[in-house]
């Protein structure tokens, strides 16, 4: 009997233990700089993240889109987003918002013509990085952009249309 109530008094003080010795979910350390590579099912890019403090930074990223129907057609990308970091309890979650502009560089060739569509616009982004060590992080990002649809007038191509774009990307970044 004396021994029952030894074994259930210890049991009972085991949750305060555990509370003392709990182990910390303090984030990894924040790194200024990161480089790294995104892919859709239809594009390839390079990024680079910097943050200039713990939570904002900025996002660079340079995007080759291919899949046209056409063997000529590509077009290439540039992404530049201001970025907040989300704050989190989590040492594996880094969620993050961004906000900013996109260049696109659309290369066109029909009907024996070719020629370039260029657009300056605005697009933002978010998502979730997995950071499974101090230097090496991956993720799913979604970035949404006000694209444009163009079409071929007058022996040229034009935007004819302005369209909401949504490209699911997926991220692996070196932390420098």
């Amino acid at each position: 009997m004396r021994t029952t109530l030894s074994i259930l008094f210890g049991l009972a003080a085991l949750p305060a233990l555990g509370q003392e010795a709990a182990p910390s979910l303090a984030a990894y350390p924040v790194r200024k700089f990161s480089v790294g590579v995104l892919g859709t099912y239809n594009a390839l890019g390079i990024q680079a993240d910097y943050r200039f403090t713990q939570r904002w930074g900025v996002k660079l990223a340079g995007v080759h889109q291919f899949g046209y129907e056409r063997a000529a057609e590509y077009s290439r990308a540039g992404i530049g987003l201001l970025t907040y970091s989300l704050p989190t309890n989590f040492k594996l979650v880094e969620p993050v918002v961004g906000v900013g502009a996109v260049y696109t560089n659309y290369h066109w060739a029909l009907a024996g013509g070719s020629g370039e569509v260029n657009d300056l616009n605005f697009g933002a982004g978010f998502g979730t990085n997995l950071r499974f060590t101090d230097r090496f992080r991956t993720g799913l990002n979604i970035f949404v952009v006000n694209g444009f649809r163009a079409g071929y007038q007058a022996g040229d191509m034009k935007v004819i249309d302005r369209q909401v774009r949504v490209f699911p990307a997926l991220t692996l970044d070196f932390i420098l």
